[in-house]
């Protein structure tokens, strides 16, 4: 019985992560559906089932339904590489939702964690959302990133660092959508 439970409780989280993708809004942007075929953790990067025939480029915004999974970073006739935005080499704008909102420059650190450098003096909360800024040609404003969970001041670089719990992660769900 409790096997059961468990599955119909993933499946019901499934459900609910592909209906909040179908749902995502981004105003004179095109979805275009991909399934997650390949995953190599140790350069975090996925490949997805869409490519060049279906007008994907580089630098473009992969999401789950959670939020933000990655970028596009090569592509190829039928398929795409998307590094993860947990990855090291991936740096993107991201405003602390609160009063005020917080920019600043989020790049991954681990598998689970993100971190913000925030060069104004403003406090973030933990808790806060983290969106995207808008700030890039490719990437839209307002694609979730995370939530913050931890915040301090570096005292030897002079900046507010915050610590992100990803939105997306991966093996949640096989499902993505590029915004093109």
């Amino acid at each position: 019985m409790m096997h059961y439970l468990d599955s119909a409780e993933s499946l019901n989280n499934q459900i609910r992560q592909l209906r909040e993708l179908l749902e995502f809004e981004t105003p004179g942007r095109t979805k275009i559906p991909a399934d997650i075929i390949e995953y190599v953790p140790y350069d975090n990067r996925i490949t997805i089932n869409a490519g060049e025939n279906k007008g994907i480029k580089p630098n473009l915004p992969v999401i789950s339904g959670p939020g933000l999974l990655g970028i596009v970073s090569t592509v190829d006739k039928t398929t795409s590489q998307v590094l993860l935005i947990t990855s090291t080499s991936v740096k993107i704008g991201g405003l602390v939702i609160g009063s005020p909102n917080v920019p600043g420059i989020v790049q991954g650190q681990s598998m689970r964690r993100l971190v913000m450098d925030i060069t104004v003096s403003d406090e973030v909360v933990t808790g806060a959302a983290v969106m995207t800024t808008g700030y890039s040609q490719f990437i839209p404003r307002g694609i979730r990133i995370g939530t913050i969970i931890e915040s301090y001041r570096d005292e030897d670089s002079g900046v507010r660092r915050a610590i992100i719990l990803p939105a997306a992660t991966i093996g949640v769900s096989k499902e993505v959508v590029v915004l093109k």
